[in-house]
């Protein structure tokens, strides 16, 4: 039988415990020393991650000033900043939180495309290079150089995405790029309503905290630049050629499938999006103008059976070009970024099932003109669902 002062010990470990691994990630490596063994270790930082995911969700944007005049200009900072977003439905202005910031002398693309998985933001760029960042923790590190992506040599304004997800079956966070050995020049048949082109593509991943890029299975279809589908068991590319259709990498498997698509017809024209929202897929397809069908599916089964979710409804315009993606869902709500009746400047929530939007906020400017970050005119923000982690980029301590 424990004595009383061991009982003691005990829960006031245990109480400390509980304490720590509900403070924000910042706010964990500020005590002493002989509690930051605990607080790095597997457990803690699994707990840790288990009770971020059921907070509100967040939104991080990493704003970049764009050159118009160059696709591949660079700069030597980046910075991450936390959407500070009013509750649902109460419209307003949103403040921005800086979480990070990095200097990079060697130059970062300022065309980016992000991803996020548990914490972690996958940076691809204009070119074959890919960072990987922990915003709340403060690490930053450059992969090393993949395989030279030919597509880069032939398209404007193009970065390549990148997926990042959990491999749960060994344990790691994976960050997959697809690659063209070859990219020549697409051609439309106007009788078969089909696509041809000459290519030859592949994939290779890299496991965070390893050395190098691993080569897969090769894709079997060519790439679109859609942004993938990163769920807990597979990454999801979508493909315009010959045909619109979407592939499945298992991250279990490491192979490839062609699995079904919403019914959405085969317009190639058609404004498409995908994103996982809570561990579903969401396939967001343009059916008219300013119309929207959003769709989702299951991804625990092999065969994927899509519904449809809700719809959105722009007020059309023919002097403008829309747009709407998905970022986070929080119960009935959808929480888009679009382009057209709003600009691309603004994020709203979407009620599920009746279709009522609420404007909620802008994205670069408040009311009083003033900008967020910055003042130029050719800001972009990218923004990326989000919530804090400890998880490192460095030491596997999940």
């Amino acid at each position: 039988m424990l004595r009383p002062e061991r009982c003691a010990a005990i829960l006031d470990d245990v109480l400390i415990y509980e304490v720590l691994v509900r403070l924000p990630a910042n706010g964990c490596g500020c005590f002493r020393r002989s509690w930051r063994a605990g607080i790095t270790g597997a457990s803690f930082v699994r707990r840790h991650l288990e009770l971020s995911r059921t907070r509100p969700p967040s939104v991080l944007a990493v704003p970049r000033e764009v050159d118009p005049l160059d696709d591949y200009a660079t700069s030597t900072e980046i910075s991450f900043h936390r959407l500070m977003l009013p509750p649902a439905p109460a419209p307003g202005t949103t403040e921005t939180e800086l979480i990070f910031e990095k200097a990079w002398p060697e130059g970062i693309t300022r065309r980016i495309a992000p991803t996020h998985c548990d914490g972690l933001v996958a940076i691809a760029t204009a070119t074959d290079r890919v960072f990987v960042c922990n915003p709340a923790t403060g690490e930053f590190v450059a992969l090393p150089l993949g395989r030279h992506n030919a597509e880069l040599q032939d398209r404007d304004l193009l970065v390549p995405p990148v997926a990042l997800g959990f491999d749960r079956w060994r344990n790691c966070y994976v960050v997959g790029r697809y690659f063209y050995r070859a990219y020549g020049e697409k051609s439309f048949n106007n009788v078969t309503g089909e696509y041809s082109q000459d290519y030859d593509i592949g994939q290779e991943v890299f496991t965070i905290g390893a050395g190098s890029w691993e080569l897969t299975q090769d894709p079997p279809h060519a790439v679109g630049i859609l942004m993938p589908m990163c769920t807990r068991r597979a990454f999801y590319w979508h493909s315009d050629v010959p045909k619109p259709r979407l592939m499945r990498f298992s991250l279990q498997g490491r192979t490839f499938a062609v699995v079904s698509r919403p019914p959405v017809g085969r317009d190639h024209l058609s404004v498409h999006e995908m994103v996982d929202l809570d561990g579903k897929l969401c396939y967001v397809h343009a059916a008219a103008e300013a119309s929207f069908h959003v769709w989702l599916a299951d991804d625990r089964h092999d065969e994927l059976q899509w519904s449809l979710h809700c719809r959105i409804d722009l007020h059309p315009d023919p002097n403008l070009i829309y747009y709407s993606r998905p970022v986070i869902s929080d119960g009935g709500k959808m929480l888009f970024r679009a382009a057209g009746e709003y600009s691309y400047n603004h994020l709203f929530w979407c009620s599920v099932p009746n279709n009522t939007r609420e404007k909620m906020v802008d994205l670069y400017t408040r009311p009083d003109g003033s900008k967020y970050v910055g003042q130029s005119q050719d800001l972009l923000q990218y923004v990326v669902p989000y919530f804090e982690s400890l998880v490192s980029l460095t030491a596997c301590n999940y």
